[in-house]
């Protein structure tokens, strides 16, 4: 059974052990992760149980991945670390539980203020970078049961792996490809690890790393936060590579004049390519951090922090908010028929850490006894987000934040799916502003046919010769052309926004599928597949996995046409 992401598990797929299983939050690559408690547990005790997908439990390479990444957590204890409970194998399908966070992604806030146009103080970047830092810094101080450093590198800080939660302390997630001293699974040939935009040059060029590849990633991503614009990623990972080890980083002023040059130094020297030129730790880089901002009033508190999430992003926290109403709805309804009792398996071996009660008390990482978050409240200040300068007529664009795990993946979800009941879409709220976004895009586009249709049916109908055509020169490259009636046209701005896309259109003789720079786009026949304007690599793979190339020029607005392609 296929329970999609954002809806409760059904009553007779929630039992997992001795953990009940409430809500499906997600699914990435290598495991599902699912909203639970402990059996017994009382109903606000909630916890994150992440659980390697069913057809990789196979698969031994991501077994033991799976299992390094429990191992290494379950030995990370900070206040800055999300915290593993404990890890296991049950019925042959190993999971990690962990603590749940109640906050919001920074990659989400990140996305909110691009589409809004809007950026942060720079207290906010500070205050969350520090803590980060915090975070980095004792994985990488963390030693074994033997005493011995771990010597943990992340490999992975990203804007998805950082969480701001709801009492304002920022978290860093996802320990999956981290590496330390002992660790099991190795990188298989010839593959690299981690989300490209934020890896350091060494990380790209398979040189070793240590502590300062973090530090370099952690920069990329204070970048961001102050830009409010993507640093490195490009439209593939070649140019996306060739950014990071060549190309010039943009100086930050030109997008923040506000900062101060105490703030600049610091992010330039974090993001020296040269790992020598960097701070030699995470804890150096949040220094440098705090004593920049000391004159402003020091980096935002956790209850500065706290009171952004509630007052900026209240409406994320109310989705999440839905999610912990579920379950309390869910600890009150009868339970369920009693099983009989499981068959005795063997013990588990080679487990740092198979239940809380094997570890001090100290090191359990149980989570803490929450109030309910809805109910906080805080003066009411002003925010911390700030807009973007009149001045700066630049325009700032979508951050899409990569490698996000989407709750609303429609691959995680087959036909046949059960849902508890028909009210348990936990996200229905966020889902239907989507469905109003949508809507109110898709009456923009037959806007502009509209008008598009009326210029080209008067041009044809009320003019015996044609028309002295007009060059669109509304960009500095003169790159796209467009013809429309010398009389009567679309306006300027609609001119721009069809000339944001072109369209591509080939056919096949036989059946075969469509790659556009590297990422699949479809099987042939391609019919105006929409493609940003500018060069690009298609190829296309046929019967017996024959492949043909082609370089593609796509203008904008206008439709390339490459024919049959045939085998």
């Amino acid at each position: 059974m296929t329970i999609p992401a954002g809806t409760l598990v059904p009553r007779d797929a929630r039992e997992f052990g001795d953990y009940q299983l409430i809500a499906k939050l997600a699914t990435g690559g290598m495991a599902e992760i699912f909203l639970a408690r402990k059996a017994g547990a009382p109903a606000s005790e909630l916890i994150v149980l992440k659980r390697i997908l069913p057809h990789l439990a196979e698969d031994e390479h991501f077994v033991t991945m799976f299992r390094d990444e429990a191992d290494l957590a379950s030995q990370l204890r900070h206040k800055n670390i999300c915290q593993v409970e404990s890890f296991g194998e049950i019925g042959g399908t190993w999971y990690i539980a962990m603590e749940y966070l109640h906050g919001v992604p920074l990659s989400r806030m990140m996305t909110r203020l691009s589409k809004a146009a809007k950026m942060l103080d720079v207290r906010v970047v500070a205050g969350i970078i520090a803590q980060a830092c915090e975070g980095l810094h004792a994985a990488h101080e963390a030693v074994g049961p033997d005493g011995a450093p771990l010597n943990v590198v992340h490999r992975d800080v990203s804007p998805p792996n950082i969480m701001v939660c709801h009492d304002g302390t920022v978290k860093l997630l996802d320990f999956g490809i981290a590496k330390a001293r002992g660790a099991n699974s190795r990188t298989r040939t010839g593959t690299v690890k981690g989300k490209n935009a934020y890896m350091s040059p060494e990380q790209i060029l398979g040189k070793p790393l240590d502590r300062r590849s973090d530090v370099f990633a952690l920069a990329t991503v204070m970048y961001e936060m102050l830009a409010i614009k993507r640093l490195f990623h490009r439209d593939s990972d070649f140019l996306t590579f060739k950014a990071i080890t060549e190309e010039p980083i943009p100086d930050i002023r030109e997008r923040r004049p506000d900062l101060t040059p105490g703030v600049r130094a610091a992010l330039v020297q974090a993001m020296a390519r040269d790992p020598n030129g960097r701070f030699p730790t995470a804890a150096g880089f949040a220094a440098a951090l705090r004593g920049a901002v000391a004159t402003q009033g020091g980096p935002a508190s956790t209850n500065d922090l706290a009171r952004l999430l509630f007052t900026d992003f209240g409406d994320e926290m109310a989705a999440r908010d839905e999610i912990l109403k579920a379950a309390d709805d869910q600890a009150i309804q009868p339970p369920s028929p009693p099983k009989p009792p499981p068959v005795p398996k063997p013990p588990v071996h080679n487990l740092a850490l198979a239940t809380t009660a094997e570890v001090p008390a100290a090191r359990s990482g149980e989570l803490a006894h929450r109030p309910r978050h809805a109910s906080a409240q805080f003066p009411i200040v002003p925010s911390m987000i700030v807009t973007t300068q009149s001045g700066n007529t630049a325009p700032v664009p979508l951050l899409l934040p990569e490698g996000v795990l989407d709750l609303s993946d429609k691959s995680a979800v087959s036909p046949d799916t059960w849902m508890a009941n028909p009210n348990t879409d936990l996200l229905r709220g966020h889902r239907w502003k989507g469905v109003f976004r949508v809507l109110i895009v898709l009456g923009v586009l037959a806007a502009i046919g509209a008008i598009v249709a009326v210029v080209m049916t008067r041009g044809s109908s009320t003019s015996t010769e044609p028309s002295e055509p007009v060059v669109s020169t509304s960009t500095p490259d003169a790159a796209v052309v467009i013809v429309v009636d010398a009389h009567v046209g679309p306006t300027k701005e609609e001119i721009e926004a069809m000339a944001r896309w072109g369209y591509l259109t080939l056919k096949s003789s036989a059946k075969a599928t469509v790659y556009v720079d590297g990422l699949l786009v479809g099987e042939a026949p391609l019919l105006r597949y929409p493609v940003k304007p500018g060069f690009h690599k298609v190829k296309i793979v046929g019967p017996k996995k024959k492949e043909k190339h082609l370089d593609v020029t796509i203008l904008g607005g206008q439709d390339t046409n490459e024919g049959m392609i045939t085998w």
